[in-house]
């Protein structure tokens, strides 16, 4: 049985101090850190001029910090379930970037993004609360239509 929204959010509400260890914030993930560093890089490597990137389900903005020690004036957009989480990343990515930064408390079902806005969307372990096929779909679509052309 799946987690509601509300535990969910309660959950990360209580403990963001851990997440935002990049040794403590994924303990059920071994390899966190090196997922982290491949797949900014990776990113990196497909779009290096890019300006402005989605991070969904940021936590504490450990994928955006990343993506920032390669793109340092990087604009963030924040989404995640946990007010707290969001302030706290709001306040890491501030310390190194002079970037724009925009947080938004929702949900993936319920967020809305403006077509072809990002170069780049990340997201950490944050996918798997989506339930249904259905619920798959209607966010892969709304990330697909946010990433400008190309």
């Amino acid at each position: 049985m799946k987690s509601s929204l509300l535990e969910i959010q309660e959950r990360f509400d209580n403990d963001v101090e851990r997440f935002s260890n990049l040794e403590t914030g994924q303990i059920s993930t071994i390899d966190a850190s090196l997922g982290l560093e491949l797949l900014t890089q990776v990113a990196f490597s497909i779009c290096p001029n890019a300006k402005s990137a989605l991070d969904l389900g940021c936590g504490a903005g450990n994928f955006s910090l990343k993506l920032i020690e390669l793109l340092p004036n990087l604009d963030c957009t924040l989404i995640d379930l946990s007010q707290p989480m969001l302030r706290k990343a709001e306040e890491r990515i501030a310390e190194v970037s002079n970037g724009k930064i925009k947080a938004i408390q929702t949900d993936f079902l319920n967020m809305q993004l403006q077509s072809e806005t990002f170069d780049i969307v990340v997201t950490g372990a944050a996918m798997h609360h989506l339930r249904t096929d259905e619920e798959w779909e209607t966010v892969f679509e709304k990330i697909f239509k946010s990433l400008k052309k190309g």
